[in-house]
């Protein structure tokens, strides 16, 4: 149990550095960190049967080379895209959270409600933060105060600690990001 702990302490602090990082600018640097904290948490998150999380980590894991081979491309831009694809993609999340649940519940994974919930929308948020629109942090928001939930229930303070402080980011991502609606 001891080295599962770590494993979450140590993806904490990598996923913080990263985080830090990239605020920096120092990119690609940050997706260094980015990798590393997704291997300490996807370790840590299979060892606590949270195993959709698990693939979420490996995820990140390959967005986190994504956005070292992004981070050359300078053209990056806010992008609001309407509410109509926002529709879709919340109703394909549905469908996706509805038919990874059962899957879930059937291979023994811990909270399979929650943890297909968390996996699938946190997919679908990365993807509009890579569109570069600012409703993403709506997602965030709403993911990361049930990731709260769900890592603390499992037994993961840190790791709740740590979506505590992405989801107060969140917020603050939203009040910035209302200025781009507004032209």
């Amino acid at each position: 149990m001891a080295m599962v702990r770590a494993a979450e302490v140590a993806g904490v602090l990598l996923n913080l550095a990263y985080t830090y990082i990239y605020l920096q600018g120092q990119l690609p640097l940050a997706y260094a960190f980015a990798a590393l904290g997704a291997v300490g948490l996807g370790w840590a998150c299979w060892r606590r049967k949270l195993q959709a999380e698990t693939g979420l980590h490996g995820f990140y894991f390959l967005m986190a080379g994504y956005g070292a081979w992004l981070s050359a491309d300078s053209d990056w831009q806010v992008t609001l895209h309407g509410w109509v694809p926002h529709v879709a993609a919340v109703g394909g999340g549905a469908l996706a959270w509805a038919a990874l649940t059962p899957w879930l519940r059937q291979r023994g994974s811990s909270m399979p409600t929650l943890d297909a919930l968390t996996t699938v929308y946190s997919v679908i948020g990365t993807w509009w933060m890579i569109q570069g629109d600012p409703v993403n942090w709506i997602y965030w928001m709403v993911i990361d105060a049930v990731s709260i939930y769900l890592y603390a229930k499992r037994g993961m303070p840190w790791g709740a600690l740590l979506f505590l402080i992405y989801g107060l980011m969140a917020v603050d991502g939203w009040f910035e990001g209302i200025s781009w609606f507004s032209g």
